[in-house]
């Protein structure tokens, strides 16, 4: 049983159901005379089941193997030659094919787990240390409001508060990006330095910890 949901990429999909049919073809159409030719076919089969492990895990690694093992056995047992060495090769071919798909699946699925556990990490990371920006932020532009009540618009002293404001809520709208933060994406910086590209590094309409909700209201 699958322990988390997997996003499926069909080209991903059919381009292993593709695979599988494709090698199968082989056997089918090629006649017995092509001995050689059906032990690269059956070498082939790895294919498949190294993807599906590599892009989705262990459940899809293994599902891929069964589904090659349900087709070959029968066909090994058409062209069965009472135990000759041949016979046997295919037999433990067919146990490898599985024995593979476990194996790297489980491997697969333990880095998947280890990126997932370091995205969830920044993610709580970028949550905290949003909403700890955000404190300040909020009394400073609750306090340049009331203010501004007191001081002439038009003022020396106002135009500099509405820079000021200006400025805040630029902060405001980075901190936002930071608390939405899942994964690290960086870019070039000066052509010797990479800093985090916000922006693509927050997936903020669907992310596994709702920073907005860590937040007190700033004033726009």
């Amino acid at each position: 049983m699958k322990s988390e949901t997997t996003q499926y990429d069909l080209k991903k999909v059919a381009v292993i159901v593709c695979l599988v049919l494709a090698i199968s073809g082989l056997h089918l159409f090629l006649t017995e005379e092509y001995v050689t030719a059906h032990v690269v076919a059956r070498e082939l089969y790895f294919l498949p089941i190294i993807l599906a492990t590599f892009w989705f895990g262990l459940y899809e690694g293994v599902l891929t193997s069964v589904a090659i093992t349900l087709f070959y056995i029968p066909f090994s047992f058409l062209n069965w030659d009472g135990f000759a060495p041949s016979d046997v090769d295919k037999v433990l071919e067919v146990i490898l094919f599985n024995i593979v798909a476990v194996v790297l699946g489980i491997l697969r699925d333990r880095e998947k787990a280890r990126e997932r556990e370091k995205r969830e990490a920044i993610a709580a990371l970028a949550a905290t240390v949003a909403h700890e920006m955000n404190t300040p932020l909020f009394v400073a532009l609750g306090t340049l409001d009331l203010m501004q009540d007191e001081i002439e618009a038009d003022s020396e002293l106002g135009e500099d508060m509405k820079r000021v404001v200006e400025n805040l809520k630029t902060m405001k709208k980075l901190v936002r990006e930071i608390g939405a933060i899942e994964d690290i994406v960086t870019r070039d910086y000066d052509g010797t330095t990479r800093i985090v590209d916000l922006k693509k590094s927050a997936t903020v309409n669907n992310k596994r910890f709702d920073a907005n909700s860590l937040f007190c209201e700033i004033p726009a």
